[in-house]
């Protein structure tokens, strides 16, 4: 039995990467998958959003700013996210994928100073496949699956100035491997599976302040929380098939931001968020400085909104938006940092004016190095997010 554990985990350490959902970079055993950006797609587009007041949308990384919605208030995020990738050895991957990445409900109790809401939010994604070739046998992994968080916060306005926001946040999501060795001359495969199944509980604490007529700044903190992941086999061995339950811990989030107003309709701002992987994520206590680094980005940049006038040109209707980014990713890669760089855009149509908008915004991005890392990617981000006010529980006179 013990032969049998030894050839699943060499198969796992040893393989060479084929795929890799939107990235090559992050593969090892311990892993949940990529960060993900938890922007809207306004937010990402100019490169900011935890220091932004908006009364239409739904701030994503900064919940205490929901105060300022006037009525019951939703953002659906939907994009797509891919990579070209290079080796050193000459060869190239492109992987991709498309989903739902988050959404949220904002509804006011008291306008304009106490705000309940919920949402949901992916915050890790995998897809991963290796093959390595050996005389007589093919050697195939897969990792797909990742996490989420279910949120609920209220945010409360305490002075004018002031605006605090506290949450809950149930974490949970699920990350299948499986691995197959098929022999030649063989019509029989090995094939084993193991679900990773992840939840826990922690808490989000945001604050938004404006020290000054033209300045917004916005803070977020995640303590680290402790979770746990059920390990399930599933394979023809009933003494594998035993599962077990281990403790993972997660590192503390740090985020913060600012927005400036140039004028009534031009703005420029900027975010910084950081989690420290190499000495915080943990499983059973074990840490995985080898594996992982302190995770940073910086971005910023500068939105133009729409004209306040009723009668006006489609063009000055619009939202128009820039900006860039630079940080590095939270894994290791030849032992060596992963850096990335790159520039955001993006656009806002009306559906109707002053009520509901569609920010359409795209990201693009270059990821590690030949030198360093042996692998270097061009990325990409496209999406949309819909954000919609409502009037909810108001009896309208007749």
């Amino acid at each position: 039995m013990k032969r049998l554990q030894t050839i699943i985990f060499a198969i796992a350490v040893t393989l060479t990467p084929l795929m890799a959902g939107e990235t090559v970079f992050g593969i090892n055993d311990y892993t949940l998958g990529t960060l993900e950006n938890p922007y809207s797609y306004a937010g990402l587009g100019r490169g900011y959003e935890i220091g932004a007041l908006d009364t239409l949308r739904l701030n994503f990384m900064n919940y205490s700013a929901w105060t300022t919605v006037p009525h019951p208030t939703y953002g659906i995020r939907l994009g797509y996210v891919g990579a070209s990738s290079e080796s050193n050895t000459g060869h190239s991957y492109y992987n991709d994928y498309a989903n739902f990445q988050g959404g949220f409900l904002g509804i006011p109790i008291l306008k304009k100073k106490l705000v309940v809401g919920l949402g949901i939010q992916p915050f890790t994604n995998v897809e991963q496949n290796y093959k390595k070739q050996e005389e007589n046998m093919d050697k195939y992994v897969l990792i797909k699956g990742g996490t989420s968080k279910a949120i609920f916060n209220i945010s409360y306005t305490v002075k004018p100035f002031l605006r605090l926001g506290v949450g809950y946040e149930y974490n949970f999501g699920e990350v299948n491997r499986t691995f197959r060795m098929e022999f030649a001359g063989s019509a029989n495969p090995l094939d084993f599976k193991y679900h990773y199944r992840f939840y826990g509980n922690s808490m989000v604490l945001s604050a938004n302040l404006i020290p000054l007529p033209k300045l917004g700044v916005g803070f977020v903190f995640r303590p680290k929380f402790t979770g746990r992941i059920r390990i399930q086999p599933e394979t023809n061995s009933t003494v594998i098939n035993k599962s077990q339950l281990k403790k993972v811990t997660l590192p503390a989030f740090y985020g913060a931001g600012f927005q400036y107003n140039l004028g009534e309709r031009t703005s420029v701002g900027m975010d910084f968020v950081y989690q420290n992987w190499k000495d915080e994520y943990s499983i059973e206590g074990r840490t995985f400085p080898d594996l992982f680094t302190n995770y940073f980005r910086i971005s910023g940049g500068i939105e133009k909104r729409q004209s306040h006038k009723l009668f006006t040109s489609f063009a000055e209707k619009l939202d128009y938006r820039a900006g860039i980014f630079y940080g590095k990713q939270n894994y290791l890669s030849l032992s060596n940092n992963v850096f990335e760089y790159g520039v955001s855009f993006g656009l806002s149509l009306p559906i109707t004016r002053f009520k509901s908008r569609l920010d359409f915004s795209g990201l693009i991005g270059r990821r590690g190095s030949l030198s360093d890392n042996q692998y270097k990617e061009t990325f990409f981000m496209f999406g949309f997010t819909i954000n919609a006010s409502e009037l909810w529980f108001v009896k309208l006179e007749k």
